[in-house]
């Protein structure tokens, strides 16, 4: 019968606590320093509760290991095939003793009780076997529990980020083509109208899609290049709206080297200002880009919301939040006090 890893640690333990019972009887003996008359009947007192302890262990832990496990499992198992077995054997153990060459080796003085008096003597030392083992394998259940749960949470993490991971690469197969297509758009009609324009807006298309596809494959990235990514996204809509556009950016350079953040999460919270909010050139939308003590990056628009609002409002802020949790434990903040719409990253740092 294979020793299970739980009842390995039980022997260990048994073994520890009979090592250190004895060590103690020993410290005690010493300690005390009794006379030549006293000593000897005190170190044949101590062995013979050391020699009950041991006996006492050792059947129970046999019993325990080898003879419960094999038994039928009944609800009264534990009952009737441990502890029932375990007061028989070394009750009936302790009397063979108590009448045995050995107890006259431990003790010169004849027994009080010839039945009551063993039988009394060993249920004590078996009893407190049996509390001390039942203690052992509680406190090790306890332990397992609560690995088997952490490995659980880890597990559970790891899925959910496995499911963000690919929600988020169909996020980005469905918004690409229509990023495109949008772009592409705007293009043409640049052409017609402004051929400069167009130019310079074809520049920031391509820098924008090389960037993305370069960090297609990373969760974090540095700030520097999350704001580069996110200000190409910004130029790009600033040729194409012109005046009703207008952001400012606020983030120290002595902050961003080791400063990162989600990838995209910078310029999604910018895409998400310029998909809910009215444009027009007479009320323009502003954007701002600031750093903030300890360690956040805000995104404040003031708020024009559109006549007819998009029904997948708050999925890509949803998204991010869970994607923060993950990632550093922490979540993006968000405070709407009607005239403007706040989002706070929480810097991760390297």
């Amino acid at each position: 019968m294979q020793i299970t890893q739980q009842n390995k640690q039980l022997i260990y333990m048994a073994g520890a606590i009979n090592l250190l019972f004895l060590l103690l009887c020993v410290l005690f003996i010493i300690y005390l320093k009794y006379d030549q008359g006293i000593y000897p009947a005190l170190m044949l007192k101590l062995l013979k509760f050391t020699f009950a302890n041991s006996v006492c262990w050792v059947i129970d832990l046999l019993i325990l290991l080898f003879f419960l496990p094999v038994m039928p499992a009944i609800k009264a198992a534990r009952w009737i095939f441990f502890y029932l077995p375990s007061y028989l054997v070394t009750c009936s153990i302790g009397m063979f003793i108590a009448h045995s060459p050995v107890y006259r080796f431990l003790s010169d003085k004849p027994i009080n009780h010839p039945i009551s008096g063993p039988l009394i003597f060993v249920a004590c030392f078996n009893t407190l076997s049996l509390i001390a083992i039942e203690l052992i394998q509680s406190r090790s259940a306890q332990a397992s529990i609560q690995l088997a749960y952490a490995n659980m949470q880890a597990e559970n993490t790891r899925l959910r980020m496995k499911s963000l991971e690919a929600h988020h690469e169909k996020l980005k197969s469905q918004l690409h083509p229509h990023f495109l297509f949008n772009s592409l758009t705007a293009l043409k009609s640049l052409i017609r109208k402004d051929a400069v324009l167009a130019e310079d807006y074809l520049l920031k298309l391509s820098s924008f899609l090389r960037f993305s596809i370069s960090h297609n494959e990373q969760n974090v990235v540095p700030l520097a290049e999350e704001l580069k990514f996110s200000l190409y996204y910004l130029e790009m809509q600033k040729i194409r709206l012109r005046e009703a556009l207008v952001y400012r950016v606020g983030i120290p350079d002595a902050f961003l080297p080791d400063a990162l953040l989600p990838v995209f999460s910078l310029q999604l919270t910018i895409e998400n200002a310029i998909k809910h909010n009215l444009l027009t050139q007479e009320s323009p939308l502003y954007l701002n880009i600031y750093y903030q003590e300890p360690g956040w990056i805000l995104v404040e628009n003031n708020i024009q919301p559109k006549l007819h609002a998009d029904g997948n409002g708050g999925v890509g802020l949803k998204n991010l939040s869970d994607r923060y949790k993950l990632l550093s434990q922490d979540d993006i903040s968000i405070e709407n006090d009607g005239r403007f719409f706040r989002v706070y990253l929480k810097v991760i740092r390297s």
